[in-house]
């Protein structure tokens, strides 16, 4: 009885150790895991807030017109490949008499995103929709008859698909620079017009 009385307590005091032991593995374990997963941003959300400027080239049937224009945008990671960026284009002004395009709009998608945590740079591909005001003049559409012969400046298609890739540069986990290509192709009088945006731009991560 009383060796029974003495392997309790023994008994009860292996399996608290045991627990203790066991319990301090799992949480190494978890560390270590966190450790693997990619850190996203100063408070570990990653929410970004961007800011650039892209360098566009426009393709219609009567020619091909450069320009420039900034761009903001809003993006937030839905897990360690995928997010969602909201991206805003800005440009009004179409030029009489000559080849020209604008737009106001913006751009919510789906981003891949290729990183690991001790990867500085990451590779991402994303798809999305523009969403917005379009206008091209008469004379990049080539556009022979309209319903006002003296119209200049024809309005588009409110919605145009978009595919882009990009190349992020991660200096800290909460800020980063990218250069990416995105391409649209908008529709104008039911002519396409060829859409290719180089642009860069740098975002805080939060």
């Amino acid at each position: 009885m009383l060796r029974t009385a003495r392997l309790v307590p023994s008994g009860l005091g292996a399996l608290l150790c045991a627990a203790i032991l066991t319990g301090t593995a799992s949480a190494r374990a978890d560390d270590d895991d966190n450790k693997k997963k990619p850190q996203y941003g100063m408070f570990g959300v990653g929410f970004h807030v961007e800011a650039g400027v892209g360098v566009y080239q426009v393709l219609g049937q009567g020619g091909l017109v450069p320009g420039l224009y900034p761009r903001a945008a809003l993006e937030i990671h839905l897990g360690q490949h995928f997010s969602i960026p909201v991206v805003g284009r800005l440009q009004t002004t179409v030029e009489q008499g000559v080849p020209d395009f604008a737009q106001l709009s913006i751009a919510p998608g789906l981003n891949f995103r290729l990183r690991e945590l001790d990867w500085p740079i990451a590779i991402v591909f994303g798809v999305g929709a523009r969403i917005g005001q379009f206008k091209a003049s008469r004379e990049l559409v080539d556009f022979e008859q309209t319903n006002d012969p003296g119209t200049q400046e024809l309005i588009g298609f409110p919605i145009a698909p978009e595919a882009t890739a990009k190349l992020e540069w991660w200096i800290a986990s909460g800020f980063t620079v990218k250069g990416g290509i995105t391409y649209a192709p908008v529709f104008v009088q039911g002519q396409p017009i060829h859409n290719i945006e180089e642009s860069v731009a740098v975002a805080l991560v939060f």
